[in-house]
């Protein structure tokens, strides 16, 4: 494993261990176990717009961690795509190596 990509990794575990409890919770749920909203929802015991409000707290939080880091060039938007595209990207990263 490259230097880079530890150090990218190392920076992705930072942010994610920065995220407050429940959003964590959804994060790895969601991001790095891969399970569908409802999924994640009915283990957790709370709505599915929950989850998702979660969710998308997280990754911006997370975006911003590695934007400060300077590992991430441009922000992440609200639009869905753009969520799902940095979703996957911190999975992969999260899962590899």
């Amino acid at each position: 494993m490259s230097t880079d990509h530890q150090e990218r990794r190392a920076a992705i575990g930072r942010a994610v261990a920065a995220l407050p409890d429940d959003q964590r919770a959804v994060f790895q749920l969601c991001a790095v176990e891969g399970l569908a909203y409802p999924e994640a929802s009915a283990r957790l015991g709370i709505s599915t717009a929950e989850v998702e409000h979660r969710l998308g707290d997280a990754i911006v939080a997370v975006d911003r961690s590695l934007r400060d880091a300077r590992y991430l060039r441009d922000p992440v938007g609200f639009g869905g795509k753009a969520r799902r595209a940095l979703l996957h990207s911190l999975a992969r990263w999260l899962g590899s190596g």
